[in-house]
């Protein structure tokens, strides 16, 4: 299908659309929300957005809407104090999202990010290269923690996470269907919903599918000596999902729901650089057609067994691909590589003090376990399999000292364990040969504590003081330049911080502010040599504000700002040049801005921008590595009628030119690769709900 057809076609969809409407339209003045409403959920203890001392920023489903946002890093991108480079896990606080999972390392060693991603309490795997977050719909809220919530989740959550609650089944009829279109890339979205009951009151269901297809916007470069065995520009996500939902009459208190996911994307996604020379040109350094295949079989039971006591279990299997064809210069270099992973995640929580103004918590059981396989064919010849559980007990009391004072303190004890082999390969004739085999086997039991102490000011008022700690494993992995395994320690961080959340004018005006400390001791590198090692101590300090208000019926202002420090201080002869320098990632400044404001009822616009300052490229902190230093503007229409809404949006409007990653050329590369930010992009979708 020609470009020109497709959005002759799309036009013509939603001029269809506004000639066919028929319902009622919602006045979406209702979509503002008082953080004295907002349940955060990532935490487990369900507190409203003012009672929750983490720095967390949450986007509504008023945000999520439309297709300005392709994918889950897109749209926590603004947020203060959060970096988002193409193919990574987003990078909070100036610490690295990746970690030691990035890249090559991460396919040896198997570890696992600092930053973690969960779907409705479910971990989403990472390994090496980010792919799998593209396409939003049916999601309730995004919540994106700032600092560890290891306490929680365990170790892959010591730089924070971001938990996604999607949409549960509804015993009133309902469904949704939108389409929708972007021009960058030619995306055309399809999505629908549909939702009611199968026996009133008690069992329902929700349906959920999505397809986005498109082209990527390089310019990909055919080589002279051979073709690619895939489409260079091919871009596809399908994702569809079934939640079944039984309350049954005669067992009160009960309920079930067992829920079945499907998420496949294929084509040219993750780490999407180009040419450090002139990235705007858009020429590739390298292409991968990236295929991650993800479903996912979940069952939660949950029992309130009296007025002050529940029990809430969460049991799931996800059967995960992931791995990618290059198309290289060189022909004998093309790459295949195919990963393949079972895990199963087990959590049973025990709640108390569900009524009790005084005493309440809870106290659960976690396991997890990932069996995982790997190998790579052609051009680099390895493979490998491991072996990873985890078990924990962890806890929570929250007990009130009188009207104005609170004390919650949490625990977590897990025990964990990984073997991991790598084997390199080789070709003698025809046969494939082991060459050689490295192993890492690991066993570590950690304590990871944390206190919060809350003040309630008055009604409008809260403040907090709290600490915690984080933790991440130690691991291994192979260097391909010097052909050795090689081993690394843990790394641990305390985090110290001091909030204040206030909700003013019956909560028409939300104010939140967090500042905090992190000493991050053995924190996990890359050193001169390649090599993942520890650096003594990495300190970062800074602040968050966010702030959201109707000023008036029609108008609505939010604004968020981030403050960062950062410092390495390392003596030692590996990382000596690091000593004093400041982590990669870490601007200094971070902010956003937005206005809405309603015209009537059913037609509103919106202005929104933020704005990332310089930082390093590197830990080395090189003047030519350096990125960031823009400002991105945003500019949206919605327009209500009946039951259709109808958005067109402009990203990037001013079309500015900035880059988040750069590597200058260098005798292994003698291009050198960038990473930016996306050009203009304009796009359009309408939505029909009943």
């Amino acid at each position: 299908m020609s470009k020109k057809y497709t959005k002759s076609l799309i036009a013509a969809s939603l001029s269809c659309a506004f000639l066919n409407t028929t319902a009622f339209a919602e006045d979406d003045n209702t979509s503002h929300e008082s953080m004295e409403t907002i349940i955060i959920m990532g935490e487990k203890a369900d507190r409203t957005l003012k009672d929750t001392a983490s720095s967390v920023s949450v986007i509504n489903e008023e945000l999520l809407k439309t297709l300005s946002h392709l994918s889950v890093t897109s749209a926590v991108s603004e947020i203060a104090n959060v970096v988002v480079k193409p193919g990574a896990l987003p990078d909070i606080r100036g610490v690295s999202g990746n970690g030691a999972a990035a890249g090559f390392n991460g396919v040896t060693g198997g570890a696992k990010g600092r930053v973690s991603i969960l779907v409705d309490g479910i971990y989403q795997p990472y390994m090496a290269d980010l792919t799998g977050d593209s396409g939003i719909w049916d999601v309730e809220q995004i919540e994106v923690f700032r600092g560890p919530q290891s306490t929680t989740n365990g170790r892959n959550s010591i730089g924070g996470m971001i938990f996604i609650k999607t949409k549960d089944p509804s015993f009133d009829w309902e469904a949704a269907g939108r389409l929708g279109y972007r021009n960058q890339s030619d995306y055309i979205d399809t999505s629908v919903m549909a939702s009611g009951p199968i026996i009133e009151d008690e069992l329902a269901f929700r349906f959920t599918a999505q397809n986005l297809q498109g082209n990527d916007y390089d310019n990909s470069i055919i080589h002279p000596t051979h073709d690619p065995e895939f489409d260079l520009d091919k871009l596809k996500t399908t994702r569809y999902g079934t939640k079944l939902l039984w309350k049954p009459r005669a067992l009160e208190g009960f309920s079930s729901m067992l829920s079945f996911d499907s998420n496949s994307e294929e084509g040219n996604s993750g780490r999407r650089y180009f040419r450090n020379d002139d990235p705007w040109a858009y020429v590739p350094n390298f292409e991968r057609n990236m295929d991650t295949d993800t479903r996912t079989t979940k069952l939660n039971v949950d029992y309130i067994i009296d007025k002050d006591s529940s029990v809430d279990v969460l049991w799931a299997y996800m059967d995960h691909k992931w791995g990618f064809n290059s198309y290289e210069l060189v022909e004998a270099r093309n790459q295949l590589l195919i990963m393949n992973e079972k895990n199963v995640t087990f959590d049973g929580k025990y709640n108390f003090g569900l009524n009790d103004t005084t005493l309440k918590g809870f106290i659960g059981l976690a396991y997890f376990e990932r069996k995982q396989d790997y190998q790579s064919h052609t051009g680099f010849l390895y493979q490998g399999n491991d072996n990873s559980d985890s078990s924990a007990i962890y806890g929570e009391v929250s007990y009130n000292i009188n009207e104005q004072f609170s004390v919650i303190s949490g625990l977590r004890v897990e025990k964990e364990s990984q073997f991991r082999d790598y084997i390199e390969n080789a070709m003698e004739g025809e046969q494939l040969v082991h060459r050689s085999r490295s192993v890492l086997d690991q066993d570590s039991t950690i304590r990871l504590p944390k206190v919060v102490l809350q003040y309630k000011i008055n009604e409008q008022h809260t403040a907090n003081i709290s600490a915690r700690r984080g933790y991440n494993s130690a691991g291994g992995a192979f260097n391909w330049m010097t052909q050795q395994y090689y081993y690394y320690d843990a790394e641990y961080v305390n985090t110290y911080e001091a909030g204040l959340r206030s909700s003013l004018n019956d909560g028409n005006v939300n104010f939140s502010a967090n500042v905090f400390f992190n000493a991050y001791q053995g924190y996990q590198a890359v050193g001169p040599n390649r090599n993942i090692d520890n650096l003594a101590r990495v300190d970062t300090y800074g602040l968050e504000l966010e702030v959201s208000a109707m000023l008036s019926d029609n108008l609505q202002v939010t604004g968020g700002l981030g403050l960062l420090e950062t410092e390495m201080k390392d003596g030692t002869e590996t990382f000596k040049d690091l000593d004093g320098k400041e982590l990669n990632s870490a601007p200094k400044i971070t902010a956003n801005a937005g206005l809405k404001y309603w015209i009537n009822d059913a037609f509103n616009v919106g202005l929104s921008g933020n704005y990332v300052d310089e930082f390093f490229g590197t830990f080395t902190n090189e003047p030519e590595k350096k990125a960031g230093n823009y400002s991105l503007v945003r500019v949206h229409a919605n327009y209500e009628l009946e039951n259709w809404l109808f958005n067109v949006f402009v990203n990037n409007a001013l079309d500015r030119q900035a880059v988040t990653l750069r590597q200058p050329a260098n005798a292994r590369d003698p291009y050198g690769n960038a990473g930016i930010v996306d050009p203009r992009t304009l796009g359009i979708s309408a939505t029909y709900t009943f």
